[in-house]
């Protein structure tokens, strides 16, 4: 499994099967991602969407990427309108709700619980986007990813353990809209995966959160788990289980 963090909460996964699933779409518009991966992102291809929810830092740029791409998008069930309203077609929109599970080529898609808000600004305002999500993917013959969304530190956490033995989570960290290293490295004893890469921080001023504040804190609590401290853009790798 290839994994590229593309700055904020976007991730780029290859899976060993070749399937390319982007987590949050916000490249173009995002001040972290590196422009060069604008280019490189429709030139490598995207096969699905998994959108946690509709703020902007994670939705703004997922039609442009959709037309680009003709990449399928995965969402929470009342979101299914917006997407049309934003020029996805209908056939390219895989809707379910939480605890759901669907096959998409050789990966099953698990939609999960998080726990924060959704919504998208208007012109009357912010109003209310579906609901917010994570995703269990499991792809055959490799690593199982827990893509949390932004959330706080949740007991549905050591179920999700119990239920698909995450190997990897990609949480969020940045502290001050999501849950912050201490919180983190809680869930991490939760979810007893081998890796973990820290989304959601260093984007804005406001997020105090950092991958040595996570070290430091799954340290004191005695939990086992390595931290991709990632780069925007730069790859890694991690062999099949």
């Amino acid at each position: 499994m290839h994994i590229t963090w593309l700055g904020h909460a976007t991730v780029y996964i290859v899976t060993a099967g070749g399937t390319r699933i982007l987590v949050d779409a916000w490249v173009d518009n995002n001040p972290a991602c590196p422009p060069a991966w604008h280019a490189q992102l429709r030139a490598q291809g995207i096969d699905m969407i998994l959108l946690t929810h509709g703020h902007t830092d994670h939705s703004l740029d997922v039609a442009a990427l959709h037309r680009d791409t003709g990449a399928l998008v995965v969402c929470q069930y009342d979101v299914t309108e917006w997407l049309t309203y934003q020029d996805v077609a209908p056939d390219s929109i895989e809707a379910l709700n939480k605890g759901g599970t669907v096959r998409i080529g050789d990966v099953r898609i698990t939609m999960t619980n998080a726990q924060h808000s959704s919504a998208w600004p208007t012109a009357a305002g912010q109003r209310v986007l579906g609901n917010e999500v994570g995703y269990i993917i499991r792809a055959d013959d490799d690593h199982t990813v827990y893509a949390a969304g932004d959330t706080t530190v949740m007991a549905d956490m050591a179920i999700l353990a119990d239920l698909y033995a995450p190997s990897i989570a990609l949480l969020p960290i940045g502290d001050r809209y999501t849950m912050g290293p201490y919180e983190a490295a809680y869930a991490l004893k939760l979810l007893r995966c081998a890796y973990v890469l820290p989304i959601h921080h260093s984007t804005f001023p406001g997020l105090s959160g950092t991958p040595d504040l996570l070290k430091q804190e799954i340290a004191a609590r005695g939990v086992t788990c390595s931290v991709f401290a990632a780069i925007p853009g730069v790859s890694f790798h991690i062999g099949t289980k």
